[in-house]
C-alpha cells in the first residue's frame, strides 16, 4: 500500500450517511446496543449514532453506566497511570493549533541531549512512574536515530529502586523500514494519533509538512502492523474535527484494522483541544465537558477492546468522572512538557520548563480520594509477550481482568512503599485493602502471593 494512497477503508459517504440519523433509539433499541457491548462486541457505526443520539438523562446515564461495566469487565477496577515525555520541538510541520509548528517564533527550539534525557526519566522514575510516552516534534527525515537513541536511555535509567518498563513513541506516518528501527529498540505501543478523520478540517489544520499528507496518515497504521509491529495506538484531537464524525472514523478504522490484521488498535487517546503557545488557530468545533464525557464512554463501548487514555491536562474533575465512564488510563503531567511554561517574553524563551510539574504522588491521591480507582504502573503484558493478537484475544476472553487486577495491585503497593508520600501511602493501603477484599477468590490468591514477594523487598513483581 502507497503511504500517500486514498485507503479503501475509509468511506467518508458512510459516515455522513449514518449521521443522518436524528432520531433516539427506543428503550429496547439502547438496551440492544447496550447489550452488546457487554459482550465486547464492537458497534457498527449505525449503532454508534444510535448512541450519539440519546440526549435524555436516564439513557445517557445507562451508556455511562454500561461503558464503565465494560472497562471493568475487560481490565477492572485500575487506572494505569504514564507520564509524557517531550524531548524535541523541532518540526518539519505546520500544523496551525502547535506550538512546535515550523513558523512558531514565541519558542525555543531545542533537542533534549542524552544527558538531560537520562535526567528526565530519572526524575520520572523518582516520582514512581514506569511507563513513558515520547513525544517529539516530526521532521521530514522523522528522527528515527534519535528516537531510537531516546527509548534505549530511557531502558537503562535507574535509581536504585525503579527504571521505565515500558516507553511508547508518539509519532508520525512513517516508512516501513523506520518503524523497523523503532521495534529493533523495543519500543512498546507506537501511537499514531489522526486527530481527526474528517479530511476539510484536517487538511485546513495542517497546512505543510510531514503532517500535511492526510491519505499518509490514514494509512500509517496499515504500514506499522505490516512492518511488524504488534501494538498500534490511535488517538483524536477533539474539537479539531466534528466529534461525531470523529468517533465514526474510529469505528471504521477499527473495523478495517480488525479485517486486515485481527488486531486493532491497542490503546486510544482522547484529548481535547487547546490553545498551545504560538498557536495560530482557535478550536474550530469546541467540545464541552458534557459532550466529552458522552466521546469518552462512547468510545468505550463501541471499541470495548482499546485502552481508553485520558489526560491530568483535562480539570480534575472531569478526569475523575472519565475514569468512571470508560476510560483505563491516564497521562499525568510531565518533568519536560514544552506546553506547560512556554511565555511571550521573547528574551525568556522556555522550551522545556525546569522541575516537576503535576506529580503523580497528587495524581494518585486524588484517584484514591474522589475516583475510589486503584492507581496502576503495570507494565508487565509486552514483557510477557501478551501483544497485538494474543492481546486482544485475551480480552475478548475477559483473561486480561484476571492479571490486572493482581498486577495492577503489586506495582500499586511497590509505588506505595517506595515513592509515595506518608498520606498517600496511608489511604492508599486503605483503598488497597478494599479492593483486594472486592476480587474473585483466584484473583485475590495471585494478588496476595505478590504482595507479600513485594513487603519482603521484590521489585517488579508480576504474572
Amino acid at each position: 500500500m502507497s503511504v500517500d494512497a486514498q485507503p479503501r477503508w475509509f468511506d467518508a459517504q458512510a459516515i455522513g450517511t449514518a449521521l443522518e440519523r436524528e432520531t433516539a433509539p427506543d428503550a429496547a433499541e439502547l438496551r440492544d446496543i447496550l447489550n452488546k457491548s457487554l459482550e465486547l462486541q464492537p458497534l457498527s457505526m449505525a449503532e454508534t449514532v444510535a448512541l450519539m443520539r440519546v440526549q435524555d438523562g436516564v439513557g445517557v446515564g445507562r451508556i455511562m453506566a454500561a461503558a464503565d461495566e465494560v472497562k471493568q469487565k475487560v481490565y477492572g477496577d485500575r487506572i494505569v497511570l504514564s507520564a509524557p515525555l517531550h524531548i524535541s520541538n523541532h518540526c518539519g510541520s505546520e500544523c496551525l493549533y502547535c506550538a512546535n509548528r515550523k513558523s512558531n517564533k514565541a519558542v525555543e527550539r531545542k533537542y533534549m541531549t542524552s544527558p538531560e534525557m537520562r535526567e528526565a526519566a530519572l526524575k520520572l522514575i523518582r516520582q514512581g512512574h514506569k511507563r513513558i510516552f515520547l513525544v517529539s516534534g516530526q521532521l521530514p527525515n522523522a528522527d528515527i536515530e534519535y528516537l531510537a537513541e531516546a527509548i534505549s536511555i530511557l531502558y537503562t535509567a535507574f535509581d536504585g529502586v525503579g527504571e521505565v518498563h515500558s516507553v511508547n513513541v508518539n509519532v508520525g506516518a512513517l516508512e516501513s523500514r523506520e518503524y523497523t528501527a523503532l521495534l529493533e529498540s523495543y519500543v512498546g505501543t507506537v501511537l499514531i494519533y489522526q486527530d481527526t478523520y474528517h479530511e476539510a478540517s484536517y487538511r485546513a489544520a495542517h497546512i505543510s509538512g510531514p503532517k500535511s499528507d492526510y491519505y499518509a496518515r490514514l494509512n500509517a497504521a496499515d504500514v506499522a502492523f505490516q512492518a511488524g509491529v504488534p501494538d498500534v495506538g490511535g488517538g483524536l484531537m477533539l474539537g479539531l474535527g466534528p466529534w461525531q464524525y470523529d468517533l465514526l472514523g474510529i469505528v471504521q478504522h477499527q473495523a478495517h484494522l480488525l479485517r486486515a490484521y485481527d488486531t486493532g488498535c491497542r490503546t486510544l487517546s482522547l484529548h481535547r483541544m487547546r490553545c498551545a503557545p504560538g498557536s495560530n488557530m482557535q478550536t474550530p468545533h469546541p467540545v464541552s465537558d458534557a459532550d466529552y464525557l458522552r466521546c469518552v464512554a462512547i468510545a468505550r463501548l463501541a471499541v470495548p477492546y482499546a485502552g481508553i487514555i485520558l489526560t491530568t491536562k483535562e480539570p480534575a474533575g472531569l478526569w475523575r468522572d472519565g475514569c468512571s465512564a470508560g476510560a483505563s488510563q491516564l497521562l499525568t503531567g510531565s518533568v519536560a512538557n514544552p506546553y506547560g511554561n512556554w511565555i511571550d517574553n521573547p528574551e525568556h524563551k522556555v522550551p522545556f520548563p525546569i522541575g516537576e510539574d503535576c506529580h503523580v504522588d497528587e495524581v494518585v491521591r486524588f484517584l484514591l480520594e474522589e475516583a475510589r480507582h486503584l492507581p496502576s504502573f503495570c507494565a508487565a503484558c509486552p514483557r510477557l509477550g501478551r501483544t497485538g493478537e494474543e492481546f486482544l484475544s485475551m480480552v475478548r476472553e475477559c483473561g486480561m481482568k484476571n492479571q490486572c487486577g493482581p498486577n495492577s495491585a503489586a506495582s500499586f503497593l511497590e509505588f506505595l512503599l517506595h515513592y509515595a508520600t506518608p498520606y498517600t501511602r496511608m489511604i492508599g493501603e486503605q483503598l488497597l485493602a478494599e479492593k483486594m477484599d472486592k476480587m474473585t477468590t483466584g484473583e485475590h490468591g495471585a494478588a496476595k502471593r505478590l504482595l507479600t514477594k513485594v513487603r519482603a523487598g521484590r521489585i517488579d513483581e508480576f504474572i
